[in-house]
């Protein structure tokens, strides 16, 4: 019998992915055993051992087989978290991260106000106030720094001491600033952050430089199975509905169980305050402070409901976010100062892990949303919590190195990417582990072309690659090398081969072109010396009709239908002829608008008439039926009653 095997052949390449592409699952079909054919042509006959003749051989009947299967012989798809689903959770998470963001800014601006600061510093006691204002610095600007870690330690023992009750609220809750007052003048504490909001005010009142500090946790972005599925199934019931798809409540996430499961992430192990902080439960964020020690030159936290200074560590728990909000509103993300392991553990769980296939701006959009309150001096703290993060520990696990952002191995390189240079700084299981940093992306000699730069003439490829054919004319080469018994291959090459594409300058009143007869413009750095880029799209047309030299300017290429096809933006001409060229345009454009306005008077007078016929022909039928209609309604009547009624 001969068996059918069923293959996918490569074609080295597809077309390219373009941004409103959603990529879903791929259904393969699998041949089945009932297109199988069994002829007699497949069998011979042969000579069996101990039979002499087809005489001798016994009887055997009809044996009937039976191969292959119907509807079940079809594998079923394996369920997988989708690409909607993905980009749903991320705006669940950006939005969740944006409010609590807004709630901590108010919090921080409720303990700014001068009534919050002045009934928070009616708690102090007053020998905790002298003293602190006696070692204040000339001007009130802070605790000197001999005085001011002495007169620290001596805040929280006044502090400590100060009875605050927690429990939680059981009405609905009134305002941030209301709700706060009455805290400060119960000193029952119904929320988590009230006795952290306390203590940020009362020591700003004293003149210490104190932060608030807050941990976010917004949704994660890793995704199960059956979320996905659930968001799907939402999805689809919209589709369904009148509702607009795109609308944000529907495909609200908020109903799945988004919380973290672990209660370490609220509370970390082995803390000796877990107990007190179980009031509002594991899924409350986690509110304390900070001061700046002048003395050592860092910043001190300080457990809010303990009033002791503790690790950071031990207060940072799990958060994905951790953000510390100063007197004057500045916000600075400190995740790294307070996360225990911020590359394997806190930083896959933030924007930053998205990789650029999946959303390009997601890396940096945390830090963009966050600079208008930055502080000025966020400089050097900035570059101490970058080399904490760099002195984090290396991954032990083999699967932790892909999206490690200090880290990486070379199993982990795409097919473009290469270590320069190769340095390892350690190993794993034997493999060598490189600094993410000396990764450089590789690319053909066109790609380099495309971003204004040009592969040197004696330049050998650092890489050799399969070729991805992404247009109809480059896969039928690739089939055809194929068959010649050779694989396309595309040659790549880093940036330190290349150099600035310098273009040939104006010469002769005439613009430089390519084979084709445009001008590659991909970059502004690209355009001729001598040359000026017109993005008018009826340039072209003044330049032939003023007999000026112009020549089409290629700004990027597009995919559309199997073919590369160049995006053309205005017309480069030669700058001695740009006054000329602009002087006409703006006459051809105030040309342009004195006939679109003559169109539309003669367009408005053409109605103006048909609608005074169709008013004089109205008026004409009105007047031949007003005779007939001034008669009176029964006078037919009448007359046919008086002649039926006569003899």
């Amino acid at each position: 019998m001969s068996s059918a095997t069923g293959g996918g052949e490569d074609s080295g390449g597809q077309r390219p992915r373009q941004p409103g592409d959603v990529s879903g699952d791929t259904a393969i079909s699998w041949p089945s055993s009932d297109d199988d054919e069994y002829d007699d042509d497949q069998f011979e006959d042969v000579v069996v051992a101990g039979a002499e003749s087809d005489d001798a051989m016994p009887e055997l009947g009809t044996v009937e087989l039976t191969v292959g299967g119907g509807d079940d012989s079809r594998r079923k798809r394996r369920a997988v978290v989708t690409r909607r689903a993905r980009a749903v959770r991320r705006s669940h998470h950006v939005a969740e991260l944006i409010s609590q963001l807004a709630a901590a800014q108010y919090m921080n601006h409720v303990c700014g106000t001068a009534e919050a600061r002045a009934r928070s510093l009616s708690l102090v006691p007053v020998y905790v106030v002298e003293r602190v204002a006696a070692h204040l610095a000339p001007g009130g600007r802070g605790v000197r720094r001999d005085w001011a870690a002495a007169d620290l330690h001596y805040f929280l023992g006044a502090f400590q001491a100060l009875r605050v009750r927690q429990r939680r609220a059981r009405a609905a809750s009134l305002p941030l600033a209301p709700e706060f007052m009455r805290f400060v003048e119960r000193r029952v504490a119904t929320r988590p952050w009230h006795q952290a909001m306390l203590l940020a005010c009362m020591l700003r009142a004293l003149a210490f430089d104190a932060r608030l500090c807050v941990g976010l946790r917004p949704p994660p972005l890793k995704l199960t199975v059956r979320e996905s599925e659930e968001i799907e199934r939402r999805y689809r019931d919209v589709s369904a509905s009148d509702v607009s798809v795109s609308d944000a409540s529907v495909l609200d996430t908020s109903g799945l169980d988004t919380s973290v499961s672990d209660a370490s992430a609220s509370e970390p192990a082995g803390s000796p305050h877990k107990r007190a902080t179980d009031v509002w439960g594991d899924a409350s964020p986690r509110y304390w402070c900070e001061v700046y020690d002048q003395t050592r030159e860092r910043w001190a936290p300080i457990n809010a409901h303990t009033g002791a200074i503790e690790r950071a560590t031990q207060l940072g728990g799990a958060f994905a976010y951790i953000i510390a909000l100063d007197g004057a509103g500045g916000v600075s993300d400190v995740t790294r100062r307070y996360a225990r392991d911020y590359v394997n553990a806190t930083f896959p769980q933030r924007l930053e892990s998205v990789s650029e296939r999946d959303s390009a701006r997601a890396a940096g959009w945390w830090a963009q949303w966050l600079e208008p309150w930055q502080a000025a001096g966020d400089a050097r703290e900035a570059a101490e919590l970058a080399r904490r993060a760099e002195r984090s520990l290396m991954p032990r696990r083999i699967g932790d190195f892909a999206r490690n952002p200090y880290y990486v191995l070379d199993r982990n390189l795409a097919h473009n990417e290469v270590v320069r240079p190769r340095e390892p700084v350690g190993t794993v299981r034997g493999e060598p582990v490189f600094l993410r940093a000396h990764v450089h992306v590789l690319r053909s000699r066109m790609a380099w072309r495309r971003r204004g730069r040009v592969v040197g003439g004696d330049a050998l490829p650092a890489k050799r690659v399969r070729a991805r054919a992404a247009t109809t004319r480059a896969r039928q080469a690739a089939a055809a090398a194929e068959q010649a018994g050779h694989a396309p291959e595309t040659e790549l090459f880093g940036e330190w081969q290349t150099h600035a594409y310098c273009a040939p300058p104006v010469a002769g009143g005439r613009v430089p072109r390519n084979e084709y007869g445009r001008v590659d413009l991909f970059t502004r750095d690209m355009l001729p010396q001598g040359a000026a880029h017109v993005r008018d799209p009826d340039a072209r047309r003044v330049c032939d009709a003023l007999g000026i030299d112009c020549a089409p300017a290629v700004v990027a290429f597009e995919f559309r239908r199997g073919a590369s096809t160049p995006v053309i933006d205005g017309v480069v001409v030669p700058s001695e002829s740009l006054a000329v060229l602009e002087d006409a345009l703006r006459a051809a454009r105030q040309a342009a608008a004195a006939q679109k306005r003559a169109d539309a008077e003669t367009r408005a007078l053409k109605h103006w008439r048909r609608l005074l016929v169709a008013l004089r022909v109205r008026a004409d039928v009105d007047a031949s039926f007003a005779a007939r209609s001034a008669r009176p309604a029964g006078i037919a009547f009448a007359r046919a009653r008086a002649a039926s009624s006569s003899p």
